[in-house]
């Protein structure tokens, strides 16, 4: 898997452009409801509202991937 080590700042995510991701980062952030129009426009989807309880199992599988936690899923806002 071609997925950066955040080391535990999800803000690393951003400071990326959508093209900057490997296209495995994009099928995960893809799965968490993002796409190149909605990272660019900073449109957040749905499951950025969520707490991870509240995330599908396709949801937190691909935020796991990412590098998240519970912890650092609920900790975070997009902004």
């Amino acid at each position: 898997m071609n997925v950066r080590n955040m080391q535990g700042n999800p803000r690393i995510w951003e400071q990326l452009g959508w093209e900057d991701m490997s296209a495995t980062e994009q099928q995960l952030w893809s799965a968490l409801g993002w796409n190149q129009d909605r990272w660019d426009d900073n449109n957040a989807p749905a499951s950025s509202d969520k707490e991870w309880s509240e995330l599908n199992q396709q949801e937190q599988y691909a935020a796991r991937g990412l590098g998240f936690n519970e912890a650092l899923w609920n900790g975070t806002e997009d902004e």
